[in-house]
């Protein structure tokens, strides 16, 4: 009697105390969606194995997830799940030929279409983080972005 009594005191004592982590998470998150659009003429041109490459990083711009999404649609929804609300940064790109690599031409200049969050563009190298910063308020955020060259 006495170890299926401890069993069920050890049960109830590690099943009925919930989590301040997972609590938290629930309580102070929301789903983050976005979608992303490419020109009709870099859709058209794409492999089979085309996808989408998007980064979301941290307001100091350290990445936080990474995620490989096949190209189906034009524009595509993508969802980077619950996420607590904050300032972030997501940059994409649009992998036109399946080789899960940035392209880049004779000068280091990207050949697939990519963007940053905001839009931003710079004509040389990455805006800076004070532009690609947005807020997520909490509740379901949808992000557009507009890739280009």
């Amino acid at each position: 009697m006495a170890p299926r009594l401890l069993s069920l005191l050890l049960a109830f004592f590690f099943l009925g105390i919930p989590s301040v982590e997972s609590t938290t998470l629930v309580q102070n998150s929301s789903l983050l969606k976005v979608q992303c659009v490419v020109s009709t003429s870099a859709w058209e041109a794409r492999s089979p194995k085309a996808a989408w490459m998007l980064s979301l990083r941290s307001a100091d711009g350290k990445v936080i997830e990474e995620v490989l999404v096949k190209a189906e649609s034009n524009p595509q929804q993508m969802s980077l799940g619950l996420r607590n609300p904050g300032q972030y940064i997501l940059a994409t790109y649009f992998d036109a030929n399946g080789n899960r690599a940035m392209d880049r031409g004779l000068f280091g200049n990207p050949t697939e279409p990519y963007a940053f969050s905001n839009n931003v563009r710079n004509r040389f190298s990455e805006p800076d983080l004070s532009d690609q910063r947005f807020a997520h308020p909490g509740p379901l955020q949808k992000l557009v972005l507009k890739a280009a060259f």
